[in-house]
């Protein structure tokens, strides 16, 4: 016989388990028990019971939903970013959505009226984290920044210093015999690109820059570069981009053309995606800790939402060395 109204308790009873441990289940079902699994999983089916999410929220006074803002979810650093933010919030049992980056880089009150709070991951300009801070402040909603600045006032802030990264490439690539050393980046008007490039320029010295291509974060331009390299006549000997794409793309290129990687030229990426473990040959990158500062992010903004006082965390890059530099 089903049960049309069932409830929490009455799925326990015939469980033989405890409500907290229904409770749980429904969180992470790999948090209990296997043999409390099994009968608080046939009882659920039993009872026709469906988990009300709006009750609880309206017991609570919250919506159980986090919102996650990101400049992009078609690059794969921002796809993976997303992973490592849903898990341990869903584990909280929050749900976890995702909103881009408007075109007019505007947010309004209304995008956040289902939020309990907000994570939003390295937008390209930095002026986005300030109005988006100023907006969630009148709406007493808290916000965690993802980014590559300073810490702001009245936020979270869990900041990774990108220019260091990028130097400690270049100095890598300088101190093991670079001579000629390209760049190839995001466009100019990025500020996560503008971070980087300065990284670049204040390690490698003018006679050693062979040139700067800067256009997008794509694998297409890391392709179209790399040609534009090779139509010169003169190519050279290592070549810094701002990510894995565009080293993939560089690499390609280079490839098809008869140019030997790492034998002629070293090429560097940034953020350690998967994709640079598994290339062709591998691609050393300097990684971004992307897993650690997600996973601190979510901390800090559950601990706001319960009432606690936000934080600020720092985190450094580190190089993932791999076949592409030897």
């Amino acid at each position: 016989m089903l049960h049309e109204m069932a409830n929490i308790k009455q799925v326990a009873q015939y469980a033989g388990v405890s409500p907290s441990c229904v409770s749980k289940y429904l969180r992470d079902e790999n948090s209990v028990r296997e043999e409390n699994r099994e009968r608080i999983k046939r009882a659920i089916a039993a009872l026709n019971y469906v988990p009300s999410n709006i009750a609880r929220s309206l017991r609570q006074g919250k919506s159980m939903t986090v919102k996650a803002i990101m400049p992009s979810i078609t690059l794969p650093f921002f796809a993976e970013i997303f992973e490592y933010l849903r898990v341990p919030l869903h584990s909280a049992g929050y749900n976890l959505i995702l909103q881009t980056i408007p075109p007019n880089g505007k947010f309004t009150p209304h995008d956040f009226l289902l939020a309990d709070g907000v994570i939003i991951s390295f937008p390209d300009q930095h002026d986005l984290i300030c109005q988006l801070a100023g907006l969630l402040q009148t709406l007493g909603k808290p916000l965690v920044a993802m980014h590559e600045n300073s810490p702001i006032e009245g936020i979270g802030s869990v900041i990774v210093d990108i220019r260091d990264g990028m130097s400690k490439a270049a100095l890598y690539m300088k101190n093991n015999g670079r001579k000629s050393i390209a760049y190839v980046g995001g466009s100019e008007d990025s500020g996560t690109s503008r971070e980087r490039f300065c990284g670049y320029m204040g390690v490698v010295p003018p006679k050693m820059r062979y040139g700067v291509f800067r256009r997008d974060f794509s694998m297409e331009w890391g392709y179209t570069a790399a040609g534009n390299m090779l139509d010169s006549g003169v190519i050279p000997d290592g070549i810094l981009c701002e990510n894995d794409g565009i080293a993939a793309g560089v690499i390609k290129y280079m490839l098809t053309h008869g140019v030997s990687v790492p034998d002629d030229v070293w090429v560097f990426g940034f953020d350690d995606i998967p994709l640079s473990k598994m290339y062709t040959p591998s691609i050393s990158s300097v990684a971004i800790p992307s897993k650690g500062m997600s996973q601190t992010a979510v901390e800090i903004l559950l601990d706001a939402m319960n009432g606690g006082a936000l934080q600020d965390m720092q985190f450094k890059c580190s190089l993932m060395l791999r076949k592409s530099t030897r």
